[in-house]
C-alpha cells in the first residue's frame, strides 16, 4: 500500500520541504503509472534507531475531559458500545 509514497520522506528530509514536496509529488504521480523515475531512495537511518528509552523522554500532559470534547477513557468505552464478558480470557497478545 505505501510503495507508491516510499520516496516522500527521504526527498523531503534530503532537499528540505519545497523542493522534497515537489519531486515527491512528481515521484508519487509517476508510480501510478507503475514505475519510479527516482527508483527507490534510503533513509538517512534505520526507523529504530532514531528511537530513544522512554526513561530520555518527558512524558505527556495531557489535559483532563471537559466532557464536550474530549471525554474519559470510562465513558468512550460505554459510547463505542463495547460488551463482553467480566471474565473473558485476554485475547491480545
Amino acid at each position: 500500500d505505501l510503495w507508491r509514497v516510499r520516496n516522500a520522506k527521504p526527498l523531503w528530509s534530503k532537499l528540505g520541504t519545497l523542493a522534497g514536496i515537489a519531486l515527491g509529488a512528481l515521484d508519487m504521480w509517476t508510480n501510478t503509472f507503475g514505475f519510479s523515475v527516482l527508483g527507490t531512495l534510503k533513509h538517512g537511518k534505520p526507523d529504530f534507531e532514531t528511537l530513544q528509552p522512554a526513561a530520555k523522554c518527558r512524558p505527556i500532559a495531557y489535559p483532563k475531559p471537559d466532557g464536550k470534547l474530549t471525554f474519559d477513557r470510562l465513558s468512550s468505552v460505554y459510547l463505542s458500545n463495547t460488551n463482553h464478558e467480566e471474565d473473558q480470557p485476554v485475547h491480545l497478545l
